[in-house]
């Protein structure tokens, strides 16, 4: 009938191509990685190295945590100042202490952000893989020390998130630190007072929610992720264990 609407000729719509699955490394291969490259980062002594190091982690860690750049300008202006104490303090001629002062502040910069990037990015699912694991039963203290270690990787990224809201929040409040040490200990009292309440109630608040769902010590949780060990893993874990020995040799 006129009006009404004609069928189109059916056109075979192309498939889209199928992208393969990028497999996630195992956490204990990132977790020696991160180790291997602490350790190595520690005895660097390559201002080009460790600055390197530097901005590659912090790259890593404002994606992790989702921060803005310009949140870091107070951690860069203390590490500014740890540089000029080692410089003009050093008893040196400043040419001379210039390089050993260069190598400090890098290190405490690419150091601090290899850990913050890390505990995001590494900590949620090394504990979700050490939860899958069963742990020993005996003796007594074994089981505890290998209970107590998964639940810090796993109240480690929680922990640093409330430490920075409580920060947001001292600063919403128009709280900054004070002139001189007393100053500053009430400003970090302010700080760690609510902050340790908050930990302690999330701590017995985790607690709870394992005992409530019948979890015993030491035994695995079914929601736990499993993770396979590849050619990537063990290159991942003897190149940094292979760079941190090679580093502390040649120092």
């Amino acid at each position: 009938m006129p009006g009404s609407p004609e069928s189109e000729p059916s056109i075979s719509s192309p498939i889209p191509p199928v992208r393969p699955v990028r497999r996630p490394l195992h956490p204990v291969a990132l977790l020696l990685g991160c180790a291997g490259l602490g350790v190595a980062l520690s005895f660097a002594r390559s201002p080009l190295l460790l600055g390197t190091a530097a901005a590659a982690f912090l790259a890593g860690a404002l994606r992790a945590e989702r921060r803005p750049l310009r949140g870091e300008v107070k951690f860069w202006l203390l590490a500014l100042v740890l540089f000029a104490a080692h410089l003009l303090i050093a008893g040196r001629p400043p040419r001379e202490a210039l390089l050993p002062a260069a190598q400090i502040a890098l290190r405490l910069l690419a150091l601090v952000y290899l850990t913050r990037w890390a505990a995001r990015a590494v900590a949620p699912r090394a504990s979700r893989w050490l939860f899958g694991r069963a742990g020993p039963s005996r003796p007594r203290t074994l089981a505890l020390l290998f209970e107590s270690g998964r639940m810090t990787v796993a109240l480690l990224p929680i922990a640093l998130g409330e430490a920075e809201r409580q920060h947001l929040a001292l600063r919403a409040r128009a709280l900054r630190p004070g002139r001189g040490l007393a100053g500053r200990a009430r400003y970090l009292a302010a700080w760690l007072l609510p902050y340790l309440g908050t930990m302690l109630r999330v701590g017995d608040a985790y607690g709870e929610a394992l005992h409530a769902r019948g979890y015993a010590i030491g035994a695995p949780r079914r929601a736990a992720l499993t993770y396979r060990w590849g050619a990537a893993e063990t290159a991942l874990a003897l190149t940094s264990m292979l760079a941190a020995f090679w580093l502390i040799r040649a120092r």
